[in-house]
């Protein structure tokens, strides 16, 4: 009797652990499609018409539905650790709230309630996504999918190159798995850092992420976006400096003394020949009519400098807030090319200065890692400097469905809350118990 009620325990131990390796399996799979859907990556290619770019189709955007359903079906499963993570960053709770707040002075209150709705549960996915995975587990799922996107980017430019590479503008330029290449350059940007990060998280993986950071940046090449191939240099140059700082202690004051000398030779070329410098990375002295465009959304922010027009509606009506700088400069400006000018005409200066203490707080937090931080440093540190260096060119902040504000979400979130270091062979302490008193571990 004893004998069949151990068999019948041991039994239901087995089918349990079956059963629960299933489901972490399937949230596995639900997680790379979800980060996948919010890369963009062929929807918007198959389904925009290059025709009539101001088309937006119907399918694109009722795919979002069965996304948002599954967030909401992770958050409450993970809910306990969801609402502890997210009450450590307060900031960026009420950076979120703003923008549904501004409906009250929208001047379109339907499609800013709209997107606000879908900030908020892009915002919940990066929260899941950093409450339900430690910082390897976070890393490596992002470096699976950028992996699988890039593998597309290599497949449909040379299988299909009527829908990978540009035939109209900028022909000859690899679009890849997005509707234009400045879009493929800046994800492959992002993907040569995160695969850096995936390696220095993994170095028995190094078969997997370096070639895979190799291929990365060829895409980048082959996109022909500078800004782009700017940030992924930067990106692989910090990583190797992170490298030595952690490795070689007598190298340290060396290290962030050259740092210096070359923010201040950037700054005073910039400076005293701007021509020369931006001619350096293949650019001009307007970064393609990007601050043509700033100074007429400048003058635009001052008719409204301190709560914006609302959120995700300046650019919405053409007889709208856009219409006279739309006018002024002779073409149809989709976005501000800027998140922080962005951000400015949705909320105003109150959600700039609260997004801005936000950010400043996350990089300090991220350079604290350099004292008691693991592994991870290496991506809060270079995923931080990424997201702000994209965020001058692109319009990246408190954006609803962007991968770009998922990964930022995710990490602020975790840094706010002191995540354990993450160590590959040593036991992971809290962050404020002094490694010292307890093991010493060596650089990696």
């Amino acid at each position: 009797m004893a004998a069949t009620q151990t068999f019948s325990q041991a039994h239901l131990q087995q089918r349990n652990y079956a059963v629960g390796g299933a489901l972490r399996a399937l949230e596995n799979v639900v997680f790379f499609v979800l980060i996948f859907q919010f890369s963009a990556a062929l929807i918007a290619l198959f389904l925009t018409d290059f025709n009539n770019p101001e088309y937006q189709s119907p399918l694109a955007r009722a795919l979002w539905y069965p996304g948002y359903l599954l967030i909401l079906i992770l958050t409450i499963r993970a809910l306990p650790h969801v609402i502890r993570i997210a009450a450590f960053n307060p900031l960026l709770i009420i950076c979120v709230l703003i923008c549904g707040i501004s409906a009250f002075w929208s001047i379109d209150q339907r499609i800013t309630m709209r997107r606000s709705v879908a900030l908020t549960i892009t915002t919940l996915f990066g929260l899941v996504l950093a409450a339900r995975y430690d910082w390897n587990g976070m890393v490596q799922r992002l470096a699976c999918v950028f992996a699988a996107i890039a593998i597309l980017s290599l497949i449909i430019p040379l299988a299909l190159p009527e829908y990978g590479i540009m035939q109209q503008i900028h022909v000859g330029a690899w679009r890849g798995v997005w509707v234009e290449k400045n879009y493929m350059g800046g994800f492959m940007a992002k993907g040569v850092i995160i695969m850096l990060c995936a390696f220095a998280m993994r170095p028995d993986r190094f078969w997997l992420w370096l070639p895979f950071c190799v291929l990365c940046f060829f895409l980048v090449l082959m996109s022909t976006s500078k800004t782009a191939l700017l940030i992924a240099l930067i990106g692989i140059g910090g990583f190797v400096i992170l490298r030595l700082y952690r490795r070689y202690t007598f190298m340290r004051p060396i290290l962030v003394l050259g740092i210096i000398v070359i923010i201040g030779t950037i700054i005073g070329m910039l400076t005293f020949a701007p021509d020369f410098t931006f001619g350096l990375i293949g650019k001009e002295r307007t970064l393609t009519g990007r601050t043509d465009i700033w100074a007429g959304l400048i003058e635009s922010i001052k008719l409204k400098p301190w709560l914006g027009n609302g959120y995700g509606i300046y650019w919405i009506d053409p007889l709208g807030p856009s219409y006279y700088v739309r006018l002024q400069l002779q073409w149809g400006i989709p976005s501000a090319h800027n998140g922080w000018i962005e951000t400015w005409l949705s909320t105003g200066a109150l959600g700039v200065g609260l997004f801005a203490t936000l950010f400043i707080l996350t990089v300090i937090l991220a350079f604290d890692r350099l004292r008691k931080g693991g592994t991870e440093t290496y991506w809060v540190i270079l995923s931080t400097i990424m997201f702000f260096g994209f965020s001058m060119s692109e319009s990246t902040i408190l954006q609803q469905n962007d991968l770009s504000w998922v990964m930022f979400v995710a990490t602020s979130a975790k840094l706010f809350a002191f995540e354990k270091p993450y160590w590959r062979d040593r036991v992971r302490l809290p962050y404020f118990l002094t490694r010292r008193t307890d093991y010493t571990p060596l650089p990696i």
